[in-house]
């Protein structure tokens, strides 16, 4: 990466005309891509992905435009299209550019792994052949793997404004998953797991594979159980997608919207009384970290809920603007061809102190949902209900009683969160559609239907 960012987006900043602000936001990534299936290769790709993204800001209107095209007439043309679609925009009194803070947010410790810079293609084809066949090894009844999958990213991004926001930042992320496909008899499930870091150096190809593999392998002579209303305990990863679902009704802009089950809600008790659900967007390790977010708002924690009241909302700086509020450092973008919008960043509940096997060995006989199913159909962060297909395990004290497929869990998001009793200390990020730290979580009642 030796292209100056921050140059490019200083300069175009620097274009703006009486009246405006012009914002810059460029991005230069270095990404890679491999895929095992069946011991071999069967996908890889490198890519290098770079361009800016404008808003042109004038007299309560914003228009947007984007390139890959850096060069100087390339620049000139976005700026040109971004001022003419802002002349189409009816004016809104709360649109307007992000205000700059007095001088630059702290750093944010271990965002770049220096020692990626160093791993070669071939190492990074290794690892995935290897995750393959550590899963595919694990057990006879593994009888395939369907994917294998290692990727990274290496990641640049400046932000400038011609109001006075200057700032570049650069992270790198490695991921994995494998996917085992274990059968007996006429049985056959599936098992996923992932794992992420900084870098590949940090990934242990034979632990993910394994436990992919055992995932699958303990579901085998799975079936379904009673119905009746019971104890619930989310596993990390199904965890981490209730607070996905969560999470789009968790910003300011869902709620001006009247897209949040939480509107109207602020200082009423919706959790338990012990609960907290923060957002912080400086956390270390953390995916969704960053000095500071989309619009050059330095990132910090926010206590959504606290002691199970609803305190705040997430807001960028125009839905904050809307309510006269301060932006909560959580504009978001997909990247440079999109403008921001208000998201979380590394969303969590605070463990309640409790270990894995305290909290379980604890709860009774529960189920233990280990996969969702339909959650897309399922779960509705507008009206708040819940009912979702599951696959898990019936446990009682800890131990396992039987493995449990086709059955459905339901109750209201705000029934869900005032019956959490105990959160574990094995918090995992969830890296897919956002940053989301679930973490096994006991929930004293909640229907399940079966037989």
């Amino acid at each position: 990466m030796t292209q100056d960012l921050l140059g490019l987006a200083t300069d175009l900043a620097g274009r703006a005309k009486g009246g405006e602000v012009v914002e810059a936001f460029l991005t230069h990534e270095l990404n890679f891509y491999v895929k095992v299936f069946s011991g071999e290769v069967e996908a890889l790709s490198a890519s290098e992905p770079r361009g800016a993204g404008v808003r042109v800001f004038s007299e309560g209107r914003v228009g947007f435009s984007y390139t890959t095209d850096l060069s100087a007439g390339g620049r000139g043309a976005m700026l040109d299209a971004a001022r003419e679609n802002a002349s189409f925009v009816t004016p809104d009194v709360a649109i307007g550019p992000a205000e700059p803070t007095d001088g630059p947010p702290p750093e944010i410790e271990g965002m770049v792994d220096r020692g990626q810079e160093d791993v070669r293609p071939d190492s990074k084809v290794r690892f995935a052949l290897e995750l393959d066949r550590a899963t595919a090894a694990r057990d006879k009844r593994v009888r395939a793997v369907e994917e294998s999958v290692y990727s990274d990213s290496d990641t640049e991004i400046a932000i400038a404004t011609s109001n006075g926001i200057f700032g570049t930042y650069r992270r790198t992320d490695a991921w994995c998953f494998s996917l085992a496909i274990a059968e007996e008899d006429d049985d056959t499930q599936v098992g996923f797991e992932f794992d992420l870091a900084r870098g590949l150096n940090h990934l242990d190809a034979v632990d993910v594979g394994q436990r992919a593999a055992d995932i699958a392998l303990t579901a085998l002579g799975a079936s379904k159980i009673p119905s009746a209303r019971m104890p619930v305990v989310f596993e990390p990863f199904t965890a981490g997608q209730f607070l996905g679902v969560l999470g789009q009704a968790l910003t300011g802009e869902a709620v001006q919207k009247g897209r949040s089950l939480f509107a109207g809600r602020t200082g009423d008790t919706v959790a338990a009384s012990g609960l907290t659900l923060f957002d912080d967007g400086r956390l270390p390790g953390a995916p969704g970290s960053a000095p500071w977010d989309d619009e050059g708002v330095p990132t910090s924690r926010t206590d959504i809920i606290a002691g199970g009241v609803l305190r705040s909302f997430l807001y960028d700086s125009i839905s904050a603007r809307r309510e006269g509020r301060a932006s909560t450092g959580n504009a978001s973008r997909s990247g440079f061809k999109s403008v921001p919008g208000a998201a979380p960043s590394n969303l969590a509940l605070e463990s309640t102190g409790q270990s894995r096997d305290e909290l379980l060995q604890g709860a009774g006989k529960v189920l233990l949902v280990q996969d969702f199913h339909g959650v897309h159909s399922g779960a509705n962060p507008v009206s708040g209900d819940f009912s979702v297909g599951v696959t898990g395990m019936l446990l009682d004290g800890g131990e396992i009683v039987q493995p449990v497929k086709e059955v459905t869990i339901a109750a209201p998001m705000l029934e869900i969160l005032s019956n959490i009793r105990a959160v574990a200390d094995d918090r995992r990020w969830l890296p897919f559609g956002g940053s989301f730290g679930g973490a096994t979580t006991l929930v004293s009642e909640m229907t399940v239907g079966g037989l």
